[in-house]
């Protein structure tokens, strides 16, 4: 009888320990996957882009981007892009027009950029501007 007894209460505090390991596990789990997404939503950033031809504005979005993305993987998210070896030579089709030399050239902040989009990476609340210039 003392050993069925013994059994039975080792049985059930097995069973005890057991489903505590298990909640316990799913609790570190399900913590875990709280800061993936709130690490994510932090490294969300936005900013402005803007297409013009001229003193034409053709378009302008808010978009959004994780940190550390390059402006031309934001535009090819957000915009039909053509590119030539990564010049960009299309936005919306809106094409160069090398007859006329008139080219793609951008801003960011108000700074002209002397680098291809690929080599530049957009940081938050940037403003950038594409334009349409005669050369």
């Amino acid at each position: 009888m003392k050993k069925r007894n013994l059994f039975f209460a080792l049985f059930v505090s097995l069973m005890l320990f057991s489903g505590c390991t298990t909640k316990q596990a799913e609790s570190t789990d399900s913590s875990v996957a709280e800061e993936k997404v709130s690490s994510s939503e932090r490294s969300e950033a936005k900013a402005s882009i803007t297409l013009l031809d001229g003193d034409k504005e053709l378009s302008k979005k808010d978009v959004s981007f994780k940190e550390g993305q390059s402006l031309f993987d934001v535009l090819k998210e957000n915009y039909s892009v053509e590119d030539d070896d990564g010049m960009i030579t299309s936005l919306d089709g809106h094409s160069q027009d090398a007859k006329n030399n008139k080219y793609w050239v951008f801003t960011i902040n108000d700074e002209q950029v002397n680098s291809g989009a690929k080599d530049v990476t957009l940081k938050k609340d940037d403003r950038v501007v594409f334009k349409l210039e005669q050369f």
